[in-house]
């Protein structure tokens, strides 16, 4: 089953109703904390290879000329493993937007000075004056049941499951748009392992609940009822800025910043639909040759066996 990656929201009610509202119907500048989970890329542990010390815990900064404070927060072991920000804003939402343009330009120069990763896992947000609060967790899906052996797959595909597998296993939108992109181009046009005749993934459709999926249809709704061309012309202008930024840095179109909670939504939520897309449309090329079908067999014959097992 497919899952999307990487979402950045909604961000989910953590107290009472009343809180809510009141927070939601406030229009006046007032404190809120917002707090960044952090992991470690390559453990995937929920920590970072960071130690905390007593003098650089906390900071006074400035995020657009308004005062804020950030504070590490270490675990047991002493790691550094959430970032808290304390900011003026009108709302959670703002106060989010505010403090994660200045987490990734915070996580992206940790990067570079300690040469070690850091990754967010998550976020919580509360309103000091309501008492309200917000999380967002990533999506944990449940284990899988094996299927079937299809059999081995045609060595033509080799490329297109390669890069498949890398847009799966990123953690990163970006890469994921770019990978899953090139098999979304190479099938539109028609290029090899999609050249045979008969075949069109021009005018594969887009359904709403690939929309409803991958993020996209709050934030890219003009691709209701849209083909995978469509989706590919969408996709490739943004594709192109990276693969231009990945091989001559300041020589082309400046790419978004990701800084931006707005366009980090985006970004995500296309790199979304383009994986999915890519997915549909490499299993569906594969049947149409006639691999897979035997397992599709036994997967039905097997379809009232047990369902998914929720992770321990």
């Amino acid at each position: 089953m497919w899952i999307p990656h990487n979402q950045l929201g909604p961000l989910r009610a953590d107290s009472d109703r009343d809180a809510i509202r009141e927070s939601d119907a406030a229009k006046q500048e007032r404190a809120f904390v917002v707090g960044f989970v952090l992991c470690n890329t390559l453990t995937k542990s929920w920590e970072t290879d960071l130690l905390v010390t007593p003098d650089d815990h906390r900071r006074e900064i400035s995020i657009d000329g308004k005062a804020a404070t950030i504070y590490a927060s270490a675990n047991v072991a002493g790691k550094l493993h959430e970032i808290i920000y304390t900011v003026p804003a009108t709302g959670a939402e703002d106060a989010l937007a505010t403090a994660y343009r200045h987490v990734v330009g915070e996580l992206n120069r940790m990067a570079l000075q300690y040469g070690r990763s850091f990754e967010l896992a998550g976020w919580r947000v509360a309103d000091v004056e309501f008492n309200a609060r917000w999380r967002f967790a990533p999506f944990r899906p449940s284990a899988l049941m094996p299927a079937p052996d299809p059999g081995a797959l045609p060595v033509e595909y080799g490329e297109a499951l390669q890069l498949y597998r890398e847009a799966r296993s990123s953690s990163s939108p970006t890469w994921r748009l770019i990978a899953a992109g090139a098999i979304l181009d190479a099938a539109v046009c028609g290029r090899a392992p999609f050249d045979k005749p008969g075949r069109d993934f021009a005018n594969f459709p887009l359904t709403t609940n690939m929309l409803v999926q991958s993020g996209t249809l709050v934030t890219h709704p003009e691709l209701k009822g849209a083909s995978a061309a469509n989706l590919r012309d969408v996709a490739e202008t943004a594709r192109q800025t990276f693969l231009t930024q990945l091989v001559a840095l300041g020589a082309g179109t400046k790419a978004p910043d990701l800084r931006d909670f707005t366009s980090a939504t985006a970004l995500v939520a296309l790199a979304n639909l383009v994986d999915l897309v890519a997915h549909d449309i490499l299993i569906e090329s594969l049947r149409a040759a006639g691999y897979m079908r035997a397992a599709e067999k036994e997967s039905a014959a097997d379809r009232a066996g047990a369902p998914e097992m929720a992770d321990a």
